[in-house]
């Protein structure tokens, strides 16, 4: 159909054009009123045979049925319909016949075909017919089931109508129901051999109770012979028919591609496209426009409708009759499935609108800034999770929920990117991972902030491991303890001197002895606490240090005694030498004991200055550097364990002795 050229299309459509114009049912010019073909295909003899065969016999008196004709009801092109009564059995009936005006050969037998055909289909969506009468003038007249209600194509056009009379939440969702039961009467006038060939909302009716009527049959016509010669067969039109703006192309073509079941569903899907679009398929300026439209083009695409029902739209809609659904059924099947699915379609379009908004917070958080204010970060992974939870549950409620899936794709790169510009190459390298296909650009860039972030950490593993060297909480309580007994061991000879007797000269033996005792007693302090005092830097050069002065002390002792000077003598220089080795502790190890090296030297210019009070200053400088060295790790400890938080292997030793 789409290959055939315009001049083409065109001239056929000034040859059946005639045709049109020549209707005796006068369609003025609107796109949605029905083309009906002026021929029957039957010759005159035929339909005078038909005729005879029905009305002979009849009564000229529509009472002798037991039927009262009473007031319009209503009128189309051809017919009217008036109110009836049945009196045997006390009903109210709607009786149709050819308008007066109107009263031939050709649009009684219409007529007639068109009760015939409603006749062989019983239905509930089928509006059934009760009987054929003769009027008084001959006419016959068909007295079929009186319904009361709205025609679709109104409730189509006022959304809060279909909640009033219906009290619907969901008019979209409702409209596809009733098109759901316009199915099932095709469907079932399929499975007859009729086809109804005008499906469009104005020839639905809805009723007060939510009953569903397909209605005029008029153009109907049956796939095959009757073997009565009743029915309008399909093989014999070859006339332009239809309603212009939902009229499928093989209703233009005559000859070139035959009426089928096809037709209807493509009908079908030409009022799927007005409850979708608000508006018929096809529009022009004029009806020749119009049917034009409707043989050379496809329909607008649908836009801001569900995917699902678009595409089942261009599914019925197809020009080509073979690329159609095959059957109504499967129509019918697809609105349901989407009905079933409805629920996850409106949560995917409810979670796609928030992740709209986070796309735009990502947005502004990578330009830094949101209204001059930088993007809270908590609030993007709150509403990250959010989407996320949204999209899978949607998943989870249909499988195949194809704005869900491809919303999950657009969700993981857009936070890829995000997190990427935030400087968390990790993150976003597990978000493409869930990726069939990411972008290659993005996956290099972050593939090198993976390796860039590599090294960083690398050199911040080095950096930490050496922080932790140099953390003097480790081990803390142990250390102290080690050097508060070793500064009471170098306290108690100058303090039971200076208690004692000051003036008595100290033993060259004692002097060598005591190094020789310290160093005895510093090594098994340190092998007790070996676990803390070798675990980091700062305890190893304590003990380093330790070791320094025992010996140095140990051998400036000798060389003391080698020159035959006694402890009183040289003890200035004892305080001052432990006064270099804690300031060069100070300087690479830990500055508080600065106060221990003051002390000392202090120490060492009153006794040159009150040599009697050498062994009370001797004591002082001994506590001063005990109490500097509780104070200063203790509280060095205190404040690292309020400004951060330590590990449990970092905390443990600071807690509590850890002796071997």
């Amino acid at each position: 159909m789409t290959d055939t050229p315009t001049r083409t299309m065109r001239q056929l459509l000034e040859t059946v054009w005639a045709g049109i114009e020549g209707s005796s049912l006068c369609w003025e010019g609107l796109a949605d009123e029905t083309i009906r073909p002026q021929a029957l295909g039957r010759t005159g003899d035929h339909r005078a045979r038909v005729l005879t065969r029905l009305l002979s016999g009849g009564s000229n008196d529509p009472t002798s049925a037991g039927l009262t004709v009473g007031e319009l009801l209503g009128q189309g092109g051809m017919g009217v319909v008036r109110r009836g009564v049945q009196s045997s059995l006390d009903r109210e009936v709607a009786v149709k016949a050819v308008r007066p005006d109107k009263i031939s050969d050709e649009t009684t037998v219409k007529l007639l075909q068109e009760a015939w055909i409603a006749g062989t289909l019983q239905h509930p969506n089928i509006v059934p017919v009760y009987d054929i009468a003769v009027g008084g003038e001959g006419q016959p007249m068909i007295v079929q089931q009186r319904i009361e209600g709205t025609a679709w194509s109104e409730l189509l056009r006022d959304e809060d109508l279909v909640r009033d009379a219906f009290g619907v939440s969901d008019p979209f969702e409702w409209h596809l129901r009733v098109l759901c039961q316009v199915c099932n009467a095709v469907s079932y006038a399929h499975s007859q051999g009729i086809v109804h060939l005008d499906i469009k909302p104005s020839n639905v009716m809805v009723g007060a109770f939510g009953e569903v009527f397909l209605l005029d049959w008029g153009l109907a016509m049956s796939l095959s012979d009757d073997r009565n010669g009743r029915l309008p067969l399909v093989a014999d039109v070859d006339e332009v028919l239809g309603t212009p703006a939902f009229m499928a192309p093989e209703m233009l073509t005559q000859g070139e591609e035959r009426l089928s079941e096809l037709t209807d569903v493509y009908l079908l899907g030409s009022t799927l496209y007005r409850i979708c679009a608000g508006r018929p398929p096809h529009l022009g300026n004029t009806p020749i426009a119009t049917m034009f439209a409707a043989a050379t083009r496809e329909p607008e695409p649908l836009k801001d409708v569900p995917t699902e029902l678009a595409k089942l739209c261009s599914y019925c809609m197809s020009t080509e009759l073979t690329d159609r659904p095959p059957t109504v059924a499967v129509v019918r099947q697809a609105l349901q499935a989407f009905l079933e699915h409805r629920a996850a379609v409106r949560l995917a379009e409810e979670t796609t609108s928030k992740l709209c908004r986070l796309e735009e917070l990502c947005s502004e958080s990578e330009k830094g800034t949101l209204d001059g204010v930088c993007p809270n970060t908590d609030v993007i992974r709150g509403l990250c999770s959010e989407v996320r939870f949204g999209f899978q549950h949607a998943t989870a409620m249909w499988c195949d929920e194809p704005l869900a899936s491809a919303g999950l794709a657009r969700l993981r790169l857009g936070m890829a990117r995000w997190e990427l510009s935030e400087g968390r190459p990790q993150a976003a390298f597990l978000l493409l991972e869930e990726l069939d296909s990411p972008p290659a650009e993005l996956r290099a860039r972050v593939l090198q902030a993976l390796e860039e972030l590599k090294g960083l950490e690398a050199r911040v593993e080095e950096l930490q491991a050496f922080a932790d060297q140099q953390d003097l909480s480790v081990g803390m309580r142990t250390r102290i303890f080690i050097v508060a007994v070793l500064g009471l061991c170098f306290s108690a000879i100058p303090l039971y001197r200076a208690v004692g007797d000051p003036q008595s000269q100290v033993s060259s033996a004692l002097m060598i002895a005591s190094p020789l005792a310290f160093f005895t007693i510093f090594t098994g302090l340190v092998v007790w606490g070996r676990e803390s005092m070798m675990r980091s830097s700062v305890n190893r050069r304590t003990v380093g240090t330790m070791y320094v002065l025992i010996f140095a002390q140990a051998a400036l002792a000798q060389a003391t005694k080698s020159v035959g000077l006694g402890l009183e003598e040289v003890l200035p220089v004892f305080m001052v030498f432990w006064s270099v080795v804690a300031a060069l502790y100070a300087m690479h190890v830990d500055r508080a004991f600065w106060v221990t090296s003051v002390g000392y030297a202090v120490a060492a210019a009153a006794t040159l200055q009150f040599p009697l009070m050498r062994w009370w200053f001797a004591t002082s400088a001994n506590t001063i550097f005990i109490l500097n060295a509780i104070l200063a790790w203790n509280q060095n400890s205190l404040f690292k364990r309020s400004s951060s938080t330590q590990t449990t292997d970092r905390t443990e030793p600071a807690d509590a002795p850890d002796g071997g």
